[in-house]
């Protein structure tokens, strides 16, 4: 708790200093400190996503960012200290010190072994790779809150426990705006504090994005806030829906003409040609992971490859309950009354996002409130294309749980009394973290709460993690590679590592990843054909090893 605790606060710090060298390109997203906060995230994220096509995110760049931060925090150290010296909130450091105590848990979501940890050792020793996505296809994701946490994971954030900071963001942006509806996201929020998910920061800004388009308070800045809609589209790509419902409030609001000044213009094409570049860089296609073709580049990802991608999608929407055979053999219909009538809990998910989405849209129509039902549209749209592409609810909430921030905050009771069960769902949260084996018991189709560890005594001074350097060493090709010995402990393993079942993928794909220089890994990786002798080797080492989920029916070659 302690290293966390001295972590919060500086990033905070240099992140209010670069907020302030920056506040006056963006504008002001809202009033308050916490804008000044997401102002500084925005801009670290942006040149650290322009410096790692060139040089790795390693300690110098750290080192730089803080310099930076510091330099710029100086000029209104003052006002600084009259914030912590007037903010003397029990409330809001009681729901500091719970989050800091959760984050010291260790990592439990799946991706954060295979994904996360992944993503920021690249950026952190190579910078954003050519080619990525064929050491292993996740790694062409790429997210812009991986390059933001790679920023920082050599000083002050080695743990990667970055959302933290968003979290802390969210807080203070509900205590100072008074939206006191908004604290019964916290104990749902804390789920996220171990790991480096973009998840989390996602869920957070997109709330309050939408919360500012509606606030009756003062005008919105719709310059301001359509960037930081196209931020979180950088974050993750399934937020279209976002940056589609400013964009058309801003025309309907300031016209054409606004949309085209000088400024808005060179920022938004900033914004852009830095997403789709990396993509194109990292992945070898413009989003991840769909392939469009338009671009035929040496560094593209195998084809079949992404196909058993897509597939799994497809059975992931029916949480691989039925088989492809099955699904593709439905009509619309059937595929909706399937989704519904899963068994476990996503189906009752799957049911209330459904409902919580006709029901809005019931409100909004009944308000006559123009803004409510474009809202509404935008959203339902991107619900019925995510189902279309692979209907998991965790791909569905960042949309539907601004609806849910505004109905909250519909209703009007006393701020007590939502700080009151704030309190009690983060005690609720706490107890499964300090007692996993009742989660473990008591609910077996939740995969991840059998990842959770048991509390330890060396949590009051730093977080726990999974770090045993356990694994093997190979070389094949001209690539030397280290495959772990077990999937949730890849910490400490050296790049490039190669998870069992990538090796499995590149014999089944008949691929193997060649890098550019063999002696220099920064300049990237593209596929070849694997030869007869590679893929032996290959088979040789896959004994050692158990594949759980092998390439066989449903995903052979068709």
């Amino acid at each position: 708790m302690i290293y966390l605790i001295i972590s919060l606060l500086a990033i905070v710090l240099i992140l209010l200093g670069w907020g302030n060298l920056t506040s006056r390109i963006y504008g002001n997203f809202w009033s308050g400190w916490s804008s000044t906060l997401v102002a500084g995230l925005l801009s670290v994220t942006l040149l650290a996503n322009t410096v790692g096509f060139f040089m790795p995110l390693n300690t110098s760049f750290e080192i730089v960012v803080i310099l930076i931060g510091l330099l710029g925090l100086y000029s209104i150290k003052n006002l600084v200290i009259g914030m912590f010296q007037k903010r003397k909130d029990l409330w809001l450091l009681l729901f500091g010190l719970l989050a800091i105590g959760v984050s010291t848990f260790a990592p439990f979501i799946n991706d954060h072994f295979g994904y996360y940890v992944g993503t920021v050792k690249w950026l952190s020793e190579y910078g954003i790779v050519k080619g990525i996505s064929n050491i292993n296809l996740v790694l062409g994701q790429q997210s812009s809150w991986h390059i933001f946490q790679a920023s920082f994971d050599q000083i002050l954030d080695p743990f990667l426990r970055i959302n933290l900071v968003i979290f802390f963001i969210f807080t203070l942006y509900i205590f100072e705006k008074n939206k006191w509806a908004l604290l019964l996201f916290l104990p749902f929020f804390l789920i996220y504090l171990q790991s480096p998910s973009p998840d989390l920061p996602v869920y957070c800004l997109a709330i309050i994005c939408t919360i500012e388009v509606f606030d009756k308070n003062s005008k919105p800045n719709y310059s301001a806030l359509w960037l930081l809609a196209i931020y979180l589209f950088t974050l993750k790509a399934i937020v279209f829906w976002l940056p589609l419902f400013v964009l058309i409030l801003w025309w309907k609001s300031s016209g054409f003409k606004e949309l085209t000044k000088g400024k808005n213009i060179v920022i938004t094409s900033f914004l852009l040609v830095l997403f789709f570049g990396k993509q194109l860089w990292s992945f070898g296609d413009f989003i991840f992971p769909m392939q469009t073709n338009l671009v035929d580049v040496s560094w593209k990802p195998s084809s079949f490859l992404l196909e058993v991608s897509n597939r799994y999608a497809l059975q992931k929407t029916y949480d691989m309950q039925y088989s492809e055979a099955e699904i593709l053999s439905w009509n619309v219909m059937t595929k909706v009354l399937k989704w519904f009538t899963l068994s476990g809990f996503k189906s009752i998910i799957n049911l209330l996002i459904v409902l919580g989405l006709l029901f809005f849209g019931g409100i909004a129509f009944l308000k006559k409130n123009n803004k409510m039902k474009l809202l509404w549209l935008c959203v339902t749209l991107k619900v019925v294309l995510i189902f279309y592409l692979s209907g998991q609810y965790r791909f569905m909430l960042d949309a539907m749980l601004p609806l849910l921030a505004l109905l909250l905050l519909m209703v009007s009771i006393r701020s007590i009394y939502y700080k009151l069960i704030a309190v009690f769902g983060t005690l609720a949260i706490v107890f499964v973290f300090v007692f996993p084996h009742f989660l473990q018991q008591n609910i077996s189709s939740f995969y991840v709460g059998q990842l959770m560890g048991k509390p330890k005594k060396e949590q009051v001074l730093k977080p726990q993690e999974y770090s045993i350097a356990d694994y093997d060493t190979y070389t094949v090709g001209k690539l030397k590679f280290y495959t772990p010995n077990n999937y949730h402990l890849m910490l400490d393993v050296p790049l490039p590592c190669f998870v069992p079942y990538s090796l499995h993928e590149f014999v089944v794909a008949e691929v193997y990843p060649e890098p550019y220089d063999a002696t220099d890994l920064s300049k990237g990786f593209y596929l070849r054909k694997i030869t007869p002798t590679e893929k032996q080797q290959l088979d040789t080492i896959l004994k050692n090893y158990t594949i759980y989920y092998p390439l066989d029916k449903p995903f052979v070659k068709r």
